[in-house]
């Protein structure tokens, strides 16, 4: 699934408001002007190398371990998580803890972050809440530990909301008239 929203960080969610979304033409790597600038420099680095074709992503919007990463709270998820990690939790500024931090990772901070969300955003509020208790680790300098995701000032500190307002924006008439482009990118 995309991301569909842009707007991690108001108090209210203007779902009529097309600044609130995502550009949903462009892919993750290209929502800031910016780092979609640092990508197309890659691309022509690479191709003037010669020495292998040139890309712009050198990562996937989808793999397995985007897909447990996000769902590391819950059973039996941790355990694939833990598989494919050797065995360890990520150091904690690495894992996902913030729906904000992961927005901002991949659409604008973070060259090797171009993840795209799954569909439990839209329906599984569980998965944002560490109900089983896993020791994630503290984040550097004053960032805390890892517990409960940290959800956007609009959802008022609750994942019910936060599921209910992601998935009122995903059928909301903007997504409906803009998501086949991102269909397009993907498929």
């Amino acid at each position: 699934f995309p991301w569909i929203l842009a707007d991690y960080t108001s108090e209210e969610l203007d779902l009529d408001n097309p600044a609130s979304f995502r550009d949903l033409s462009k892919p993750m790597g290209a929502q800031n002007a910016g780092r979609q600038a640092e990508f197309v420099d890659r691309y022509k680095s690479f191709s003037e190398m010669g020495d292998q074709p040139p890309f712009h992503y050198g990562t996937h919007y989808s793999s397995a371990m985007i897909v447990t990463s996000y769902l590391i709270r819950l059973q039996p998820f941790v355990q694939s998580y833990l598989l494919l990690q050797g065995g360890n939790f990520d150091h904690p500024d690495r894992l996902f803890y913030s729906i904000q931090k992961a927005w901002t990772s991949a659409s604008r901070d973070n060259m090797t972050d171009v993840r795209e969300l799954i569909p439990e955003f839209f329906y599984l509020p569980e998965f944002l809440t560490n109900t089983n208790g896993f020791n994630f680790g503290m984040r550097q300098g004053t960032g805390g530990s890892i517990d409960t995701v940290v959800l956007p000032p609009w959802a008022k500190g609750d994942p019910k909301i936060f599921i209910a307002k992601h998935r009122e924006a995903l059928e909301s008439p903007y997504v409906s008239q803009n998501l086949h482009h991102w269909i397009d990118l993907v498929f």
